[in-house]
């Protein structure tokens, strides 16, 4: 039996089933990044996002088939983690451009064209897009849905010669990439998205097979618990947050603004496709709500007693998410940092980060977290500190959400944020800083002392479970099984760098004081010419992280 065309109620099936396929598979995934370092997340950075997804897609009560596709593009977006979650966002968000307004289904052809646009939008998001990734086996796939739908109307056949060759593209990526092909693993990006795509063809060839699940059983992350406000100073009583699903595909954002802009202060509006989200604190959201059904039907209402929220958070000391130390004051420029560890924490929010994401190592923050860490800040110019390589994409997102000037410092380790914040010059504009503080992370060099994840080669090397690691700038330097004779020889490594600096020792939960301070006077004695400090870091997963500058 042939399947001509893909509805609105078949399309959330399929989404909620290949979320769940991806979910089932993410620890396989994972065990694909060509690091062996406990932070292959690229499973779960895609699981997350698609799960976000899939609990927008829910809230769409029709079976709509545009409304349906633009609120998982919505909550892609939002949700979106890490590089891997950020192009698969962008995937949606295409494939979402790419379904008319007005359209009720999609034929082989409609839907080949969708992923194309999607796969479109997936490069644009990327600075330097490498070929071996996710992104080539989504260009690929796309393309061969193409040609395939010309020549037969049944999805199922359709996607059933796309996902064939995908997997014969997903064998080639280690030979377009050496490093994948060094550590004997395939793209985990692009594995992936072949997941998803199974997931989808399953649905396609049994419908049923969603009986068992309830789509009450898929929620959407929660958001970042409140900032810190001076509720001395609070004028308004009210966080009002709302998203509208409109009729018009390009709603004028700006009347709107207008319109609400004389009810409170913090205001913010942003729309992407039919859907609009208002946050604005108010002392009457109710106004809010009658002047925003004027624009569309509200597909989600939040409203939060500030006052209460803050009396909440003094009590039970209990913001976990988000660190905001706000003296009432609207600053020039603020800065959000994305940092693990109470140590970090503090030592960030003592050298001048205004607000403090957490987030790091496999615990890649999502883009609404960052999002939602810009519009709280008390700026209308931020400066974002990733402190991650796998979190500088997410973060540049956070730019077209915003009505505020959002400058990304691409930071990508904690030594690079610090110098970073560090080089920043409350007597210049926020530009300016973004630029002197950019120039500052090439000052730095970054170590790293981990352990092994998983068996894994690396440069010929064989690299086995539980391995003491020690990384330079990215690059495995040192491998070994006691943790304070790797930290030592990656000192000597960092060391043959720099004839003499500032060398710092931020040590984690795992290492106690009496170590970290013993290893830092050794290392004092050794180098001389280098000043010495140690802090405690308190992060997870790493024994050690070491700056150079």
């Amino acid at each position: 039996m042939s399947l001509e065309k893909i509805d609105g109620a078949l399309f959330k099936k399929i989404l909620i089933h290949s979320a769940r396929v991806l979910e089932q598979n993410k620890k396989v995934v994972n065990s694909l990044n060509v690091y062996p370092v406990p932070d292959g997340d690229t499973g779960t950075n895609m699981s997350l996002t698609m799960e976000q997804a899939v609990a927008e897609a829910m809230k769409i009560k029709s079976d709509d088939l545009k409304r349906i596709v633009d609120a998982a593009a919505w909550g892609a977006l939002m949700g979106a983690r890490g590089n891997s979650g950020v192009i698969l966002s962008q995937l949606f968000r295409g494939f979402a451009l790419g379904v008319p307004e007005g359209k009720d289904s999609l034929n082989p052809k409609e839907l080949a064209e969708a992923f194309k646009k999607g796969v479109e939008e997936a490069y644009k998001a990327v600075l330097k897009p490498v070929e071996g990734t996710i992104l080539t086996v989504a260009r690929e796939a796309a393309e061969r849905m193409i040609l395939e739908a010309k020549k037969s109307k049944d999805v199922v056949v359709t996607l059933e010669k796309t996902i064939e060759h995908a997997k014969k593209v997903l064998q080639k990526t280690p030979e377009m990439l050496p490093i994948l092909k060094e550590a004997g693993v395939v793209d985990a990006g692009g594995r992936g998205l072949i997941f998803l795509m199974e997931g989808f063809l399953q649905v396609l060839k049994n419908p049923s097979v969603l009986d068992e699940y309830k789509s009450e059983e898929v929620a959407a992350e929660t958001g970042p618990e409140p900032a810190n406000i001076n509720v001395e100073n609070l004028e308004y009583m009210y966080c009002t947050e709302l998203i509208l699903q409109t009729e018009n595909s390009s709603p004028d954002l700006e009347t709107l603004r207008s319109q609400i802009s004389s009810l409170g202060d913090s205001l913010l509006i942003t729309g992407m496709n039919n859907v609009i989200k208002i946050h604005v604190h108010t002392n009457h959201p109710g106004e809010v709500l009658e002047k925003a059904l004027k624009w569309g039907e509200l597909t989600k209402v939040k409203v939060d007693n500030m006052k209460l929220q803050h009396e909440e958070f003094v009590k039970n000391s209990a913001n976990q998410s988000l660190g905001h130390e706000d003296d009432g004051e609207v600053k020039d420029t603020e800065i959000v940092a994305v940092v693990s560890g109470d140590g970090l924490k503090e030592i960030f929010n003592s050298i001048g980060a205004g607000v403090v994401v957490e987030g790091g190592q496999s615990m890649n923050p999502s883009i609404e977290k960052i999002l939602s860490a810009v519009e709280d800040a008390k700026s209308t110019s931020i400066i974002i500190l990733p402190n991650n390589k796998n979190i500088i994409l997410t973060a540049e997102q956070v730019k077209n959400l915003t009505d505020k000037k959002v400058f990304v410092v691409p930071s990508k380790s904690i030594p690079q944020g610090i110098s970073a914040l560090l080089a920043y010059d409350p007597a210049l504009s926020a530009e300016e800083n973004a630029r002197r503080m950019g120039d500052s992370l090439e000052n730095v060099i970054t170590g790293e002392v981990t352990f092994a994840a998983r068996d894994s080669k690396w440069n010929g090397t064989d690299i086995k479970e539980g391995d003491v690691l020690g990384i330079m700038d990215g690059e495995m330097v040192a491998i070994g099984r006691d943790r304070k004779e790797v930290l030592e020889e990656l000192v000597e490594k960092m060391a043959s760098k720099k004839q003499s600096g500032m060398l710092t020792f931020y040590y984690g939960e795992e290492v106690t004081q009496e170590e970290a301070e013993d290893v830092a006077a050794k290392m004092a004695e050794k180098y001389p010419d280098f000043e010495v400090e140690v802090y405690r870091g308190g992060q997870s997963l790493y024994y050690y992280i070491v700056s150079l500058e």
